[in-house]
């Protein structure tokens, strides 16, 4: 029996290799992908650990500022010049012209008793040792301003939300934090800080009011670098203003692109009380999201404004503010390693695509050429000589 030979034959081999290839690389794709959703989750956490970081730096920084305004409101010359009882609040109409001749220097009798007094002289004393404080006012337990280290601001702060938050009783921490303010005609952001000034029995004797420059807050999100696009940015919880950013000209101005998504984000998945009505309370709640690219409308044309980005967020707790720090990173450069992968895998597949086509065809051609050629008539010169006979 004869034995049976086995060859390999490079047609088949080239059909499946072929055949394979489209298989191969929707694999490796597939793996990108999860690739790209696991690096996206690892920069993800990564935002939110950093945003977590400079919330604490936040929270320290008022932390040290409450510090401050503890040791003045312990001053003895801002002691003494509260525990005299106040004399009655003057109508309205007689403080709205006090402060009208405040504000324009009309009264030197009453600027004498706001600016060159004991209390007053301590004031600034403070403040020459802490720069970042603009101007440092005390208050009675009435509202009055009874001494102050510049001119400026009102007199009478009684109807005023943060003197009667402050007035208030069970509040958990006694340090006011106002919203950012910018006075009229000045480019200078300012934050409202007060502290209530208390005697050795608890009572209210009057606050000491203070305005800092809010640009010192960036020197906590300053350090906060990411790569080139990676920085953090201060807004307001409740309707995306920014606060503080290291684009100057955003700060109380424009709300942070796409916060309507981020806001989402921070209630959970189902958004609002109507989600939450049907589906209850999501359990799911990231600290990082990733905002879609957003456009706008310049000179009738739709221009990008910001684009994908991925952010980290967390909110401040302390001190009752309504504050949210943001890291963000262009959604480009986070996912940038992945991207180039992609880009590698498909130079690879076509070169190795072209390469089998080309084989394919080479070994085609030659498996279908003939073993002799045909000029040079060979199996006619040994034909028998009767079979030469016949055919001529």
């Amino acid at each position: 029996m004869a034995k049976q030979r086995y060859y390999l034959d490079s047609r088949v081999l080239t059909a499946f290799f072929i055949a394979a290839m489209p298989f191969v690389a929707f694999g490796s794709f597939v793996v990108v992908n999860v690739a790209k959703n696991q690096l996206r989750e690892s920069v993800g956490s990564n935002l939110e650990q950093r945003a977590v970081q400079t919330k604490l730096g936040l929270e320290q920084y008022l932390a040290d500022e409450l510090v401050h305004l503890r040791l003045v409101a312990l001053s003895p010359e801002v002691r003494a010049a509260v525990a005299a009882k106040p004399p009655a609040l003057p109508p309205a109409s007689e403080a709205a012209k006090l402060e009208q001749d405040w504000a324009a220097g009309r009264d030197p009798k009453l600027s004498a008793a706001l600016l060159e007094s004991k209390a007053a002289d301590a004031l600034r004393l403070l403040v020459s040792v802490h720069p970042v404080v603009r101007q440092l006012q005390l208050i009675d337990s009435t509202g009055r301003v009874i001494a102050t280290t510049l001119r400026g601001g009102r007199l009478f702060y009684g109807e005023s939300a943060w003197f009667q938050e402050i007035a208030g009783e069970g509040r958990d921490s006694e340090l006011h934090v106002g919203d950012m303010l910018r006075p009229r005609g000045s480019t200078l952001t300012l934050l409202e800080l007060a502290y209530p000034v208390r005697d050795a029995d608890g009572v209210l004797r009057g606050a000491v009011r203070a305005l800092l420059d809010a640009n010192d807050l960036y020197t906590v999100l300053a350090p906060v670098r990411i790569g080139t696009t990676g920085h953090a940015i201060l807004v307001r919880s409740t309707d995306g203003l920014v606060l503080a950013s290291d684009e100057s000209e955003r700060i109380l101005k424009v709300t942070l692109p796409g916060f309507d998504s981020l806001r989402n984000a921070m209630e959970g998945f189902p958004i609002g009380e109507s989600g939450q009505a049907l589906f209850g309370r999501s359990r799911l709640h990231r600290g990082y999201w990733t905002l879609p690219a957003v456009r706008g409308q310049e000179g009738g044309q739709d221009v990008p404004v910001e684009p994908a980005r991925l952010v980290g967020f967390s909110p401040v707790d302390q001190f009752g503010v309504k504050w949210l720090v943001a890291v963000e990173q262009d959604l480009a450069e986070a996912l940038a390693p992945i991207q180039t992968v992609v880009r590698y895998l498909w130079i690879h597949f076509i070169g190795v695509f072209t390469t089998v086509i080309l084989l394919a065809l080479y070994f085609s051609f030659k498996l279908e050429r003939p073993v002799m050629e045909e000029d040079l008539h060979l199996h006619e010169e040994h034909l028998p000589a009767g079979m030469k006979a016949t055919e001529s």
